[in-house]
């Protein structure tokens, strides 16, 4: 039996809401309606932050898996609007991440880590399909999200009609050559004598070596290497954090970011999805930035080239990064309606 519980709130007292607030039971919408929620459920023994809002619910809901770890997507609410209209657009702030983590707890909060978030999220997943009256739903994870629902759909394909990555992860050590090797080719491009030298003292880099993998990141700064779209989200996220500075909600954020990015680092470092999820028993869909390089589109398209699934379909987005869904909202969504929607709605969602 599905133990879920649900915090119904409208948005004036969301804020209030996530300083505590009583449990209510959750109850069913009306198919048609609109929906604008937002609260806490028991996932995994512990209250989870999410926001449940579409223009009618009979629309497909679609669960977004947020990036980082820690990336949560409240402050990006406003990009999700145009989503609204085609799915009842589903947040989720992750074990360790956000609204939960202050409302749960960071250090104190037991097991973050892949497996445990991965179980919340596939709680999660049958409890929206009670909730909202569906036998299925869509879920979309971004970079590390794709990580943590993939992992959720090869543990329990059952409740998912369809699984959509962006940004999507594949294997760590062949991402830490690539960017290592795209690194170097600029330096040598550029004649940064000093860039090649310290790069070719490395010769091949270590995957399972985080400070020297973030060491020559950091030192040789690539974030250079981003495609222009990439860079203009980031000085976009910049300028948002000033804005949100002394709001306790984007304390939290940042500090969940922070713990939940050392809490994960060893699940990162570990991810090899060829080895590990070679088949996907539901509709496979990667929408991946044509130039992304965080999570390098060419693994990316390796990966999908290689999973088994009944349905399967990618998107690529010429000029995009790896934050595709936020710097080319209208394409992404574009594919989300005319690639997605109905092989979803067709298989159960």
């Amino acid at each position: 039996m599905n133990q879920c519980r649900f915090i119904q709130v409208n948005r004036r007292e969301a804020v209030r809401l996530l300083v505590g607030a009583m449990l209510l039971a959750p109850t069913h919408a009306t198919a048609g309606q609109s929906v604008d929620q937002a609260g806490y459920v028991t996932l995994g023994g512990i209250q989870q932050w999410i926001s449940i809002k579409g223009d009618s619910l009979t629309n497909p809901a679609l669960l977004v898996v947020h990036g980082g770890p820690g990336d949560v997507q409240w402050p990006q609410a406003d990009r999700y609007v145009p989503w609204q209209k085609f799915f009842t657009v589903v947040q989720w702030d992750q074990r360790g991440a956000g609204h939960t983590y202050g409302h749960s707890g960071g250090s104190s909060t037991p097991d973050v880590n892949l497996h445990r978030i991965a179980a919340d999220g596939v709680e999660l997943a049958r409890h929206l399909c009670q909730r909202l009256n569906k036998k299925k739903i869509i879920v979309l994870g971004h970079s590390w999200g794709s990580l943590v629902a993939i992992t959720m759909v090869t543990n329990d394909p059952e409740p998912f009609a369809a699984y959509v990555g962006t940004g999507q992860v594949a294997d760590w050590a062949a991402t830490v050559q690539n960017q290592f090797d795209l690194l170097l080719a600029r330096a040598r491009q550029e004649k940064n004598e000093a860039a090649v030298k310290k790069l070719e003292a490395i010769g091949k880099p270590d995957p399972t070596n985080t400070h020297q993998y973030f060491g020559f990141l950091n030192d040789l700064n690539f974030r250079a290497a981003w495609p222009a779209s990439d860079q203009a989200w980031l000085t976009h996220l910049r300028t948002q954090a000033q804005t949100l500075k002394g709001n306790k909600d984007f304390a939290d954020d940042v500090a969940g970011q922070m713990f939940s990015g050392k809490s994960l680092i060893s699940d990162e470092v570990a991810t090899d999805l060829p080895k590990t999820a070679p088949r996907i028993d539901t509709a496979f869909f990667v929408i991946q930035g044509a130039d992304d390089v965080i999570t390098p589109t060419k693994e990316a398209v390796d990966y999908f080239n290689e999973v088994q699934a009944p349905y399967k379909d990618l998107v690529l987005i010429p000029g995009a990064g790896h934050f595709a869904f936020m710097t080319s909202g209208d394409v992404f969504l574009a594919a989300l309606r005319g690639r997605i929607r109905s092989v979803a709605i067709a298989r159960g969602a």
